[in-house]
């Protein structure tokens, strides 16, 4: 510092610490038609500091303390300018931060302001939607930070620590834990940045890594924790590996329950600070349970699958692999190199600290084979569905409530395989029925036509799904009257509601488009390929009927036909459904032919 070195440290000490009270005290108090009045405070004292030292530096040795603190007043102002929406000036504060540390950034003076600048940055360039950019940034911040750790080792100083008197110097242990801290904060970025360039493996990782050290170091909030660690089971069922979706699920329910069980201070909380924690806390228990229900959900759907292949797999020994032969594997490996993990590397992803056994024994991590080991998975996720109704109800939460409800649907219809016996296989439709009818009939058609339409269309699949079932136990026993009336009005049910779903899409005039939207494209023309079907299935002994349902068959199929050839670029959307209803519609009319032969005959 110049000459006058003791009373200017003072004197900017000083400044600083009631910038830093305004900024982080007393704007908490800013009325709503002011709400930035004590940032605006601080910058105005921020800027005198800054004057003043842009005025003492004298270009020797000691002047580096005086860039290093300039630095630290142009970050605050970068951060001030941010935090009152003026990006701009936000951003050209902290570039001429880094750049006064640009050959500095390895001194423990300096290097966690470093840290915290590219941090910075990087959030600037995410808020104007250029990721590329802010992930140049966090990366930067990385690589700065291992070659600290790597070459210096040292416990860096704090970010205000060029601002506190000798006195008030922090440990070594509280830099450190600082310093390890803003590193955290880094790879969480780096988490949202991938996640938003769709790096979903990266981005998982980036995740687990910083979920793993806040855990290390005791520094988390146990609801946000919880509710990003059962987010993130979510990527790992998308990858089969039920062991580690099953661990993260485990350990956020573990954690969360810090939070639930921890005793109200209504001494430091009004009341209405009060409701919204417990809010809060029911909510994200809700979303933690409707986590552990996709979960069961994806690992029946998995083992339904694999039964049909013939290839029952371990899904937690073979993650991911099970729906890839040899050479695609092989080719991945090639192309992400080391994204390939091994055992140990997994065991190393565990969050060693936490007791998860009995919370882990809820549910199963292998492939199901038979019905009671899927009701195994069955029953806990129908637990966890009945805990997230309590707060998803329907009145005031309608979409999440029917996501609920269409999510028991699919637990049925999962476990129903498994079933062996028909008339119960049956009975879990009817369920299934029963639930989706009662959400649909008392829905406004007009203000939920969406959610109106997956209900309508899963309906039609149910009823569709007991037809089937209900014809192969006619086959299997004598024919009677009772049965055949219950298949056709299964049929009818199935048929009427997939013409509900295709008249949704009409225009105010009561027209069909010309071109579907694309959401709706492909269900439409399934829909119409499953009517066609639907009409071949009617028992009735009479002739002409018969004929009427063949020629409903036929026009129906040749509408999927006819669209797909005015819309050619439509065809690959359902390249299977069309090379049938082209077969169908050349071989019903001659079916038609034999049957008025048989007729006349």
């Amino acid at each position: 510092m110049a000459a006058s070195g003791d009373s200017l440290v003072q004197n900017i000490v000083e400044k600083y610490a009631e910038a830093r009270k305004l900024s982080e005290q007393d704007s908490k108090n800013d009325p709503e038609t002011d709400p930035y009045r004590s940032k605006y405070k601080a910058r105005e004292v921020l800027h005198d500091i800054r004057k003043e030292l842009e005025s003492s530096a004298d270009g020797t040795e000691t002047s580096k303390e005086v860039k290093f603190r300039l630095a630290v007043v142009q970050y605050q102002l970068g951060v001030n300018f941010l935090e009152t929406e003026e990006t701009s000036s936000g951003h050209e504060h902290l570039v001429k931060a880094n750049d006064i540390l640009k050959e500095y950034r390895m001194d423990e003076r300096c290097i966690q302001l470093a840290l915290n600048i590219l941090n910075q940055l990087a959030i600037l360039w995410c808020t104007r939607r250029d990721h590329e950019k802010a992930k140049e940034f966090l990366l930067e911040a990385e690589s700065l930070f291992k070659s600290f750790k790597k070459d210096v080792g040292s416990s860096p100083r704090i970010l205000h620590e060029l601002f506190l008197d000798e006195s008030n110097a922090p440990s070594d242990h509280e830099r450190e834990r600082e310093f390890e801290k803003c590193y955290t904060l880094t790879l969480y970025y780096l988490a949202q940045v991938y996640e938003k360039q769709g790096e979903k493996t990266l981005a998982a990782r980036y995740c687990h890594t910083t979920l793993k050290r806040q855990l290390e170091t005791n520094q988390y909030d146990p609801v946000d924790w919880a509710l990003n660690c059962a987010t993130l089971s979510q990527y790992y069922i998308t990858q089969d590996d039920y062991q580690q979706a099953r661990h993260c699920l485990a350990s956020a329910t573990r954690i969360f329950s810090e939070a639930e069980n921890k005793p109200i201070q209504e001494s430091e909380m009004d009341r209405d600070d009060i409701e919204a924690w417990e809010e809060n806390i029911k909510s994200r228990k809700a979303d933690i349970a409707r986590c552990w229900v996709k979960y069961c959900i994806s690992l029946l759907q998995y083992s339904k699958e694999q039964e049909l292949r013939g290839r029952p797999d371990n899904a937690s020994s073979a993650p991911g692999a099970g729906d890839r032969n040899a050479e695609e594997c092989s080719a991945d490996q090639d192309h992400h190199g080391d994204d390939a993990e091994s055992e140990e590397d997994k065991l190393a992803q565990r969050f060693e600290s936490l007791e998860l056994t009995s919370l882990e024994g809820q549910v199963g991590t292998e492939v199901v084979k038979t019905f009671d080991e899927a009701r195994s998975l069955f029953l806990p996720a129908q637990r966890w569905i009945n805990s997230a109704k309590e707060y998803y109800v329907l009145d005031g939460h309608v979409s999440d409530h029917i996501e609920i409800v269409r999510d028991h649907s699919q637990l049925f219809k999962l476990i129903a395989f498994f079933e062996l016996d028909f008339e119960r296989r049956c009975k879990m439709h009817k369920r299934r029925i029963d639930m989706l009818t009662d959400m649909l009939d008392g829905l406004n058609r007009q203000h939920f036509l969406l959610i109106c339409r997956q209900l309508m269309y899963e309906l039609a699949e149910t009823y569709s799904e007991m037809m089937d079932l209900k014809i192969a136990i006619l086959e299997q026993a004598t024919p009677t009257v009772k049965a055949a009336t219950k298949i056709n009005s299964l049929c009818s049910n199935s048929l009427k509601l997939y013409k509900e779903f295709i008249d949704s899409t009409r225009n105010i005039e009561g027209n069909l488009p010309e071109k579907f939207e694309d959401d709706v494209l492909r269900p439409v023309l399934v829909a119409y390929f499953c009517m066609g079907r639907l009409y071949s299935k009617f028992i009735t002994p009479h002739t002409q009927q018969r004929l009427d349902n063949l020629q409903q068959s036929l026009n129906h199929y040749k509408a999927v036909v006819d669209y797909c050839s005015k819309h050619p670029d439509c065809v690959e959307r359902v390249k299977e459904e069309v090379d049938l209803c082209k077969e169908m519609v050349e071989l019903i009319p001659l079916r038609i032919l034999n049957i008025r032969g048989e007729v006349q005959l």
